[in-house]
């Protein structure tokens, strides 16, 4: 790994303390060949530095940098020693003051300005401290001094602020391009990579897109994919003209041939000369296997609604109807009666128009004369679509030229197929339903609760919000289920669940039946504070309601709770640690006397408050 990844590693601390050092060099440059007009009397740009790294560094490059431009001035010794050394402390303080009244994220054009004017204004003040004897020999340099380390001041900090609005951009752009879904990456004109994405490495079988860096397809490939891959890419760069949308059959690191869509398209430079290529590749492998699994479905179904009993009909080469049976005629309510041999297809279609027969077709002029020409277009092609009619029947309509020129129409009523699709799906959705679902309690079963809150550690992980987990225990339940048995433990904890249901305080807030006697609660966007609420409040309604339990301490029935927090600064999160910490919460409330609420942050593992 290079020093530029081990200073992009480490982050804005290490890029402070490079940029403090290169300053503080910078300012031991300036003094070094600064205008000596007397023995120790020097003028240069050295506070102009001090306070622009001061300004953009924060307190430790300012220290940093001041230490090293001070310990060189006194090196240099001389009649105006002192005086420059405490002008460097004065420049470095006037920067790092405005730095922490605004912020690094704060500055502006403005508050260079401010520094600058100090800088001016301690320049000066350099001046009139020295012996009248000194001031007199530099005297007509104070003015121009001070314009300089003003005016460097105020390139510096615009210099510095560009830069880093570039690199923040360049950053950005490097972190979409990493972390994009898609496989992208550069190449130069030899076709070697400059740039790849982790999709890109991953593909190559490779740990990181570095390693990709420098290297050709001969390298990565099969010496034939390779050259091919290389012939297209530098007819690309040839021509000029971008590759749009291209479909490829790539062997993974794996062996296994997977489909891509790929778009390449040639980088210029200023001038305009071609200097590279991008692409973007999508993965379409599974995409492409669902078409192929729909279009042997629909092959299947073809060939099952052939043999129905159907509609057939033949027309010329022309477009007119050469003959058809009657099934053909009546599956067409409106225009069945003008489907006669000699008929032009494009009457007929505006017989279609003109009676409604089919509502789906467009109204409009445009629309509707669009439409009828592609209606007619089919007949020149092998075709299957489907129509809804006006009277709520559905036909499959299938278009096959044959050799002589004619074309078969064959229309086939697929209403029965069509409304067992849309039973299927309302069924599908039923069984979904039921599936995620506890019978008991109407709540989330555990199987729906493992799959919410693996989904809501993984959003708020992203979003950076708090996750907070309730786990509640039935206290004392299987007393209960012996003495007034499992009916009554049913309708118990049916009510208990209804509470628990009542008690969430936001749309988002999942609750499901754990198992058993167990309850769980997942608070999205919910800090440790309003989590303890809400189990405080649930816990109270419980008690309130004052269910008879008669083995209980306190004689009716009561609820343990533990409660688990992920707070917002925490970036890795596991379902796993957070419902183990609610667990463990929970066992405290029990071991402390039941009818209480624990509740632990995950990122510390710390308590934070309980309630008996």
């Amino acid at each position: 790994m290079g020093p530029f990844q081990l200073l992009a590693q480490g982050g804005a601390a290490a890029r402070d303390l490079l940029f403090a050092g290169v300053m503080g060099v910078a300012a031991i440059a300036s003094m070094g060949m600064a205008v000596e007009y007397a023995p120790g009397l020097y003028v240069d740009l050295r506070y102009a530095l001090l306070a622009v790294v001061a300004l953009f560094g924060g307190w430790p490059a300012a220290l940093i940098s001041c230490v090293i431009a001070a310990a060189y001035r006194l090196s240099m010794g001389g009649l105006g020693m002192w005086t420059g050394v405490i002008g460097i402390g004065l420049a470095g303080t006037a920067g790092l003051l405005v730095n922490l009244l605004v912020g690094r994220a704060g500055h502006t054009i403005v508050h260079v300005a401010v520094v600058a004017a100090i800088t001016g204004a301690i320049v000066a003040l350099t001046y009139m401290s020295l012996p009248a004897q000194a001031l007199a020999m530099v005297a007509q340099t104070l003015v121009p001094s001070a314009i300089l380390n003003v005016a460097t001041t105020v390139m510096a900090g615009l210099v510095y602020m560009y830069a880093a609005r570039l690199a923040a951009e360049r950053e950005l752009l490097a972190m979409a391009l990493a972390h994009a879904p898609d496989y992208a990456y550069v190449k130069d004109r030899h076709g070697r990579f400059v740039a790849a994405n982790r999709a890109v490495a991953q593909l190559f079988g490779v740990a990181e897109p570095r390693q990709l860096l420098g290297k050709d397809n001969y390298a990565l490939q099969p010496v034939e994919r390779a050259q091919q891959q290389l012939e297209e890419e530098q007819d690309i760069l040839r021509s000029g003209q971008p590759q749009l949308a291209m479909d490829e059959q790539v062997v993974d690191a794996d062996g296994r041939v997977r489909a891509y869509l790929t778009t390449k398209v040639p980088l210029h430079d200023a001038s305009g000369t071609v200097i590279g290529l991008a692409a973007v590749s999508r993965d379409v492998t599974v995409k492409r296997q669902m078409e192929q699994e729909l279009l042997r479905s629909r092959d299947t179904l073809s060939y099952a609604l052939a043999e129905m009993t159907g509609g057939l009909a033949m027309y010329d080469s022309g477009g007119r109807l050469l003959l058809c049976n009657d099934q053909y005629r009546e599956a067409f309510p409106f225009t069945g009666g003008m489907r006669q041999a000699g008929v032009h297809y494009r009457d007929i279609l505006r017989a279609v128009i003109n009676t409604g027969e089919q509502p789906s077709v467009p109204q409009d002029a445009a629309g509707a004369t669009a439409w009828l020409e592609s209606r007619f277009a089919n007949l020149s092609r092998e075709s299957e679509d489907e129509i809804h009619l006006a009277n709520g029947r559905w036909l499959q309509i299938r278009t096959r030229p044959t050799s002589n020129g004619t074309t078969m129409v064959v229309a086939i009523d697929v209403t029965r197929f069509k409304q067992a699709e849309l039973d299927l799906h309302v069924t599908t959705d039923q069984l979904k339903h039921l599936v995620r679902t506890d019978s008991l309690t109407g709540l989330l079963n555990r199987r729906a609760f493992d799959d919410a809150i693996e989904s809501e550690i993984r959003r708020t992980g992203r979003a950076g919000t708090p996750l907070s987990l309730l786990l509640v225990d039935v206290d004392r339940f299987k007393p209960y289920n012996d003495r007034y048995g499992h009916l009554a433990g049913d309708d118990a904890l049916r009510q208990v669940s209804t509470l628990l249901k009542a008690s969430l305080k936001r749309p988002g807030d999942v609750v499901a039946r754990f198992g058993g006697e167990e309850f769980a609660a997942i608070l999205p966007d919910t800090d440790e504070d309003g989590a303890y609420l809400v189990a405080e409040g649930f816990r109270r309604a419980l008690a309130e309601t004052r269910l008879p339990h008669a083995d209980a301490d306190k004689g009716y029935i009561t609820a343990s709770v533990g409660v688990a927090t992920y707070i917002a600064e925490t970036a890795e999160r596991s379902a796993l640690d957070l419902i183990e910490t609610a667990d463990g919460a929970l066992y405290s409330a029990k071991a402390a006397g039941r009818d209480r609420v624990f509740g632990t942050r995950v990122a510390s593992r710390g308590h934070i408050r309980a309630q008996s």
